[in-house]
Formats: structure tokens, C-alpha cells, sequence
């Protein structure tokens, strides 16, 4: 009789994820039509760290946002980090990194829905009110009726901040944020 002999080799590879970041809840995303400057829509960013801004009539709008402070990795180096950098806009990406004493943040602006060429405008400009600041981020219009714009906020460590604050400064796609008044 004749035995047969199967050698089984398991290998394992190990694999390290980066991810982006960890997404923000409880960010409060405001959208106002412009020249009224009077909040039109106010949602409160979910466990996913997004909101979405449907039905907008055609127009212009401005984004303006509230975030959380942050804890832990997230929140270490906030108020002492070195870079002068407080935000930088990614056109190519419609990505936004910002960087505040609440912490370090990426917003995304995905999901534009007869959205003027698909463009945001980035912008930069802290606004006091009694509850605390909003910062402006962006304006759009809305080419027709039922615009639509879903924001998709993370927090960073400052050294992924750092890391994606340096690639996006030698990028050509990025824009100059201009503070509007």
C-alpha cells in the first residue's frame, strides 16, 4: 500500500491600515443662503462623522461649522503644534484640512448635486456668536433646484495632520483660502 504525504504551508502576512482619520459626531454643520446669512438648515454630524444638505434651491450658501473638542491622541499638540498651518484646501480632492485648538481635522465634500461645476469654494473666517465660534468653510451655489452636499468630517493625530498638511502644500491643486468678509 502506498501513503501519500501533503505538507500544508500556512503563511500569514500582517498588514498595517492607516486610516484617514476617526469620524467627528456631534460636529453642528450649518448651511445659510447668502446675502441673508440666516441658517437655513443645522444638522449635527452623526456616528459616521457626516451630514447632508438636500433640497437647496438654487442660490448661494455658505457652510458653516461648530467641532467638538477632541480627546485623547486626537487632542495631544492642538494649542503647541508647530506649523503655521491653520487650513489648506485640496481642489482635486475637495478636501479641506483645518486645524483648530478643538484639534485636527479633514472635511470632504462629497456627494454635490447640481453644485455650480461641482466647485466649493474654500474659505477661512471664525465667527463669534453666544455659543461659542462657527468657523466659515465654504461657499457653492446651487446651478437648479434640489442641490444637494454631504460634508464628511474626520479628526487626525497632529503627525497624520502634519503629514497631509506637507503633501498637500507642494500640491498644485491646492487653493489660497481667502477670509471673506
Amino acid at each position: 500500500m502506498k501513503s501519500i504525504t501533503f505538507l500544508f504551508v500556512f503563511i500569514v502576512f500582517t498588514v498595517s491600515v492607516t486610516f484617514a482619520g476617526e469620524p467627528v459626531p456631534g460636529a453642528e454643520v450649518f448651511a445659510e443662503q447668502e446675502p441673508d446669512e440666516e441658517p437655513i438648515a443645522f444638522q449635527k454630524t452623526g456616528n459616521s462623522g457626516t451630514v447632508t444638505f438636500g433640497h437647496l434651491d438654487k442660490g448661494m450658501y455658505r457652510i458653516l461649522i461648530t467641532l467638538p473638542q477632541q480627546k485623547g491622541k486626537l487632542a495631544r499638540g492642538a494649542d503647541k503644534f508647530d506649523e503655521n498651518t491653520k487650513s489648506i484646501y485640496n481642489t482635486k480632492k475637495q478636501s479641506y484640512l483645518l486645524h483648530e485648538k478643538e484639534g485636527f481635522f479633514t472635511i470632504d465634500f462629497v456627494n454635490l448635486k447640481k453644485i455650480k461645476d461641482s466647485k466649493i469654494n474654500p474659505v477661512y473666517k471664525v465667527e463669534k456668536n453666544r455659543n461659542g465660534k462657527q468657523i466659515v468653510i465654504a461657499t457653492f451655489k446651487v446651478d437648479g433646484k434640489i442641490g444637494e452636499i454631504t460634508l464628511k468630517i474626520e479628526a487626525l493625530t497632529s503627525k497624520e495632520f502634519s503629514s497631509k498638511a506637507k503633501k498637500v502644500k507642494h500640491d498644485t491643486a491646492k487653493a489660497v483660502i481667502r477670509n471673506i468678509r
